[in-house]
């Protein structure tokens, strides 16, 4: 005889899906960084794109100029950060793609109607620019939020609770898929479960920060979280 048990209906691992943006749904952080060494080699800093991703990926180009300035020996150009951006909205509608395989998860994830929506520590306006540019944005229009926007950014977790606030859901039913120990802090600290993304990552890195497993491929994420 069938128990009752079998017969009850399966809950679902999760009630929610919060990605980062950068290097989980679009693949921008080479363009960004690539601007962003370009910028420090003109200041004097000899420091090569590989090396501009493994000290900036995962920060905010605003909170490093301290190190910057440590690092050129001299005082920071005042308008050093708006050049920035201005360079980078430049090349990133020069020429961005979305993460291998995303919009086929996307898709999957939606036709089981998992909730989800993208929260990350940069500017609402690069967002949009990314997204629309490989044409995520209709999948997350309204369910934007920016770290930007709080009180704290990245690895706080104002922008992961906001979220989940927003979206209606409890933060431990959530979880968050990112590439940065940075962004899996953040996750963390919001309660909340982390899948690393590690195409582009060093696996260990993320687990060793503390995401409670790994992926390097778009096309595992549907039966990770929808299973």
């Amino acid at each position: 005889m069938m128990s009752l048990m079998s017969l009850m209906p399966r809950m679902p691992r999760f009630d929610m899906i919060a990605f980062d943006c950068d290097g989980v749904l679009v693949d921008s952080e080479p363009v960004t960084c690539g601007v962003l060494a370009d910028m420090l080699n003109e200041l004097g800093w000899q420091i090569s794109l590989q090396e501009t991703m493994r000290a900036f990926v995962g920060r905010l180009v605003r909170d490093e100029t301290t190190m910057i300035a440590a690092n050129i020996r001299k005082p920071m150009p005042v308008d050093f950060y708006q050049q920035f951006v201005e360079r980078r909205n430049v090349a990133l509608r020069a020429g961005i793609d979305a993460v291998r395989g995303v919009n086929t998860a996307i898709e999957q994830i939606a036709a089981a109607s998992m909730p989800f929506c993208v929260a990350s520590g940069a500017d609402r306006a690069k967002m949009h620019l990314t997204l629309g540019q490989t044409g995520l944005l209709p999948w997350f229009e309204g369910k934007i939020f920016s770290g930007m926007e709080v009180a704290r950014t990245k690895p706080a977790p104002d922008v992961y609770l906001l979220a989940a606030q927003t979206m209606g859901m409890a933060p431990e039913r959530c979880v968050v898929i990112e590439d940065t120990p940075t962004g899996i802090a953040a996750g963390l600290a919001a309660g909340m479960t982390v899948f690393g993304y590690a195409e582009h990552s060093d696996p260990q890195v993320l687990l060793n920060a503390g995401a409670s497993r790994v992926f390097s491929d778009m096309a595992e994420l549907p039966q990770l979280v929808l299973a």
